[in-house]
């Protein structure tokens, strides 16, 4: 059992670093697209609308795939008065309570109503209310459900890295001090 769970834990963050990358790739493009865009209109005095939405099709994709991998790294924003005044393991259970009770149910939440917020956008083959503009509006809108299902990912790997890790606290033994002096 706690091999599988290890290997989950595993899988969950090799998913998640992957997100890590994709994020970075994703800022790289738009900050070659934005160069680009920024050098045609001054420079050369053109444009294109559909080149300007790319950029935040880029956005909500570079930002939904950040989302789990700043998790990943504790880079999120958090309230640290309650944290700072905790020793290691009480951070450890305040962290497993987080995600088991505000992560992983808001994350399934989103999810639950974010499915239909871009199906109906896919259905009814939304594109961009703008003369030239992208189509395929839904993509956007999908970039909640990856980013969504990648944060449900990383806090359940946190989960289960913090009930290992509580568990491990709890079943070392306790070394006897007199048996210490003995040996």
């Amino acid at each position: 059992m706690k091999r599988a769970l290890l290997r989950i834990e595993k899988w969950l963050g090799i998913l998640t670093g992957l997100s890590g990358i994709l994020s970075g790739l994703g800022m790289v493009l738009m900050i070659v697209l934005v160069f680009g865009n920024m050098s045609a209109r001054y420079l050369f005095g053109t444009g294109a609308v559909w080149l300007q939405e790319l950029e935040l099709y880029l956005l909500a994709f570079t930002v939904m795939t950040g989302f789990a991998y700043a998790m990943r790294h504790d880079d999120h924003v958090r309230i640290d008065v309650f944290s700072s005044h905790l020793n290691r393991i009480g951070r450890l259970w305040l962290d497993s309570f987080t995600m088991l009770v505000v992560a992983i149910p808001i994350s399934v939440l989103i999810l639950y109503y974010a499915w239909p917020y871009m199906a109906v956008s896919f259905e009814r083959g939304e594109g961009s209310p703008n003369a030239g503009g992208m189509p395929w509006l839904f993509l956007p809108k999908a970039m909640i459900l990856v980013g969504f299902t990648l944060v449900l990912t990383e806090a359940l790997r946190q989960a289960l890295a913090g009930g290992r890790r509580l568990l491990f606290h709890y079943r070392r033994p306790r070394r006897n001090p007199e048996s210490a002096r003995e040996a």
